[in-house]
């Protein structure tokens, strides 16, 4: 598993900051200052995770994200964006298919460290998945599709714990067109694979 982490943010304490506090947990750690020159990193390496603050300028956060995306190379590139400044419903339907949590400042340490794990443990998760219904034959069109449905409905769970009251009815935020393809495609998946709640 990839430990190497990018941490964007155009306020150097916080940046300089969670580069130490990282690295004490066992993660390869490295900090840019701005969104460009988080671009220009990501021409020379590819992180196994990439924070990055909502709320910079020139370029913001959302501009940044759409241009990580834009690259083949870093579509699959796990990012949690941070931000004292909670999103609102309109960008929740924009972006959470394209990132992969929501971290919001001030945050406290404890939690910053478990996202960041269940990061990694749901890459991990999905990886193991992967490989053994690719082994057992399933198409690799039906299982990339998989991988980007989870990733969609882990964000737009992290959206509307955040959006509160307005994101809607439980029964709403279950019946997203991504969460009941998922749920099909869940299913298929334990039956290959034959692992009773490998999909969850």
């Amino acid at each position: 598993m990839d430990r190497t982490i990018l941490v964007v943010d155009d306020n150097r304490r916080i940046v300089d900051f969670l580069e130490t506090v990282l690295e004490m947990e066992g993660y390869i750690v490295h900090g840019a200052y701005s969104g460009a020159e988080c671009l220009a990193y990501l021409e020379r390496e590819k992180p196994g995770l990439i924070l990055l603050d909502i709320v910079m300028s020139p370029m913001d956060g959302w501009t940044v994200l759409e241009r990580i995306r834009e690259k083949p190379g870093l579509k699959k590139v796990r990012v949690i964006m941070l931000t004292a400044k909670h999103p609102t419903k309109e960008e929740a339907g924009k972006y959470a298919p394209l990132i992969d949590g929501f971290i919001l400042k001030p945050f406290d340490l404890r939690s910053l460290k478990e996202s960041i794990q269940k990061a990694f443990l749901e890459q991990e998760r999905l990886s193991g998945i992967v490989h053994e219904a690719s082994r057992r034959g399933t198409e690799r069109s039906f299982l990339e599709e998989y991988c980007r449905l989870s990733r969609i409905v882990k964000a737009q769970e992290a959206f509307l714990l955040l959006l509160g009251p307005e994101s809607g009815s439980v029964k709403e935020r279950e019946e997203t067109p991504e969460a009941i393809q998922l749920a099909r495609m869940k299913r298929i998946i334990q039956q290959v694979i034959g692992i009773p709640g490998s999909g969850e």
